[in-house]
């Protein structure tokens, strides 16, 4: 059985313009050549209490739900060996050279039935309903400036890492002078943008167009560790100042790693009370990395995709995605563009073979503890196969994340897709024609020009 593949619009286009919303002149202090590559993820590729980083006992859930991006294999039990021979159809990676694993708490609209007329309003957590969010589009930013020494290298084989908010050194740095920020954005007459950001995670309870997440891991390594037996953080640290040309401190000063910024998005955000799943609704976010990339592909790109001053100013913290390959303005062509992207692991699939628990609609409470609920299901495949999963028989499905609903004709112009008007200096307008919806955007970035017409 061959596994269900979403049609794919570019998504680049759409990314282009959402990438350099905030601060897109911020100066770092050192160095001041940095070079970007993004990697846009359509879509998660599951939803699962699963940690292939943490896991010593690979029969215990994992403390809390997590969302991965990139491979199908997010088994506990997954290794280095098996990220890398996963098939290009069974991972949400935009590009084959690239199966890492990234993933962070699920987020959760949490909702209370005060219809009930026996509630007590003094305790309702017995009334509590948690609704997980799956419209979720993400891009681990990668940033590097080889204007500074050490030079960058590429993460090693193996190599894993957890980044938390609250680790040392993340409140300095990034975009607006700390490496965390969350912003609810909202378009006015569809060309200017009105953003409210927090350097912390906040799920506002007003509504808006695009509700965004950045969070960006630290980049100096001791050389030593891989992140496989420590606490698979302290064989990591921020520079001195935060920033990714800064000066590594003492321990770390002889290995700088690229930073991965994650970049996570809700669109058409409604508003309420939200969390994660980890729990926290303010102040804390993590995400985990597990290393899948070709060996050499990541260093071949360190290495040649260059600084380009004409395009953008000295020290700027946000330059176009110009290392990104299939970006209008990239020269560049060091990945192969993923073109069997499935969709997302369904949460039956989930619960046959990983855990035999609900994550997508909780009432009373969510799944939480480490070893605790039911038992992880024990691997029973060596290698990912399209064979193992069971949800969708039909290739090229729109999907209506928004609604659950599904088209299954790729050719049906009225199929779904979720478009929403850009976060920048962007002049966006909606065609009508028939029962057919264009949307065009305009968009300067730099010297770049970009027209993006998407039909919907």
């Amino acid at each position: 059985m061959k596994c269900p593949t979403i049609m794919r619009i570019s998504s680049y286009y759409l990314w282009l313009w959402m990438q350099g919303n905030v601060d897109a002149q911020a100066q770092e202090t050192s160095g001041g050549e940095m070079v970007k590559m993004c990697l846009f993820y359509d879509h998660p590729s599951a939803h699962v209490r699963s940690d292939p980083i943490r896991s010593t006992d690979n029969t215990c859930a994992s403390d809390h739900v997590h969302t991965f991006y990139g491979p199908l294999e997010v088994h506990p039990d997954t290794t280095y060996q098996d990220l890398m021979q996963v098939p290009p159809e069974l991972s949400t990676s935009p590009f084959v050279e690239n199966q890492s694993l990234y993933w962070h708490p699920s987020i959760y609209e949490v909702t209370v039935d005060t219809t009930n007329v026996n509630v007590n309003v003094n305790n309702m957590s017995d009334e509590k309903t948690f609704t997980r969010v799956s419209n979720l589009w993400a891009s681990p930013n990668y940033r590097w400036d080889n204007s500074v020494l050490p030079r960058t290298e590429a993460f090693p084989p193996g190599f894993r890492m957890i980044a938390s908010s609250h680790d040392e050194g993340s409140d300095r740095g990034g975009e607006k002078g700390f490496n965390m920020f969350t912003e609810c954005c909202t378009f006015v007459n569809g060309r200017d943008v009105h953003c409210e950001t927090w350097n912390h995670l906040e799920f506002p309870e007003q509504a808006c167009d695009s509700f965004n997440i950045a969070f960006a891991a630290p980049t100096c390594w001791n050389g030593v560790d891989l992140g496989d037996t420590n606490d698979h953080k302290s064989h990591m640290a921020y520079t001195l100042n935060g920033e990714v040309a800064g000066e590594c401190p003492d321990g770390f000063h002889q290995h700088r790693l690229p930073q991965i910024q994650l970049f996570v998005r809700i669109l058409n955000y409604k508003g309420g009370t939200y969390q994660l799943s980890s729990g926290h609704s303010h102040s804390h976010f993590h995400f985990d990395f597990f290393n899948g990339w070709q060996e050499g592909k990541l260093q071949q790109i360190i290495d040649n995709c260059v600084f380009y001053g004409d395009q953008q100013e000295v020290g700027e913290y946000n330059p176009p995605c110009d290392c990104t390959p299939g970006i209008q303005g990239s020269s560049y062509s060091f990945l192969t563009p993923n073109d069997s992207v499935p969709a997302a692991m369904c949460d039956a699939d989930v619960r046959r073979l990983i855990i035999n628990e609900a994550t997508d609609v909780v009432t009373t409470s969510l799944p939480l503890g480490a070893c605790q609920g039911p038992p992880i299901i024990q691997k029973s495949w060596d290698k990912l196969t399209a064979d193992l999963f069971s949800c969708g028989e039909t290739d090229n499905v729109f999907q209506d994340e928004d609604t659950g609903t599904t088209n299954n004709n790729a050719n049906d112009k009225n199929g779904f897709v979720s478009i929403v008007p850009p976060l920048d200096n962007t002049s966006t307008g909606m065609v009508a024609i028939g029962t057919i919806s264009i949307r065009v955007w305009v968009t300067s970035l730099g010297a770049v020009t970009i027209l993006a017409i998407l039909i919907m």
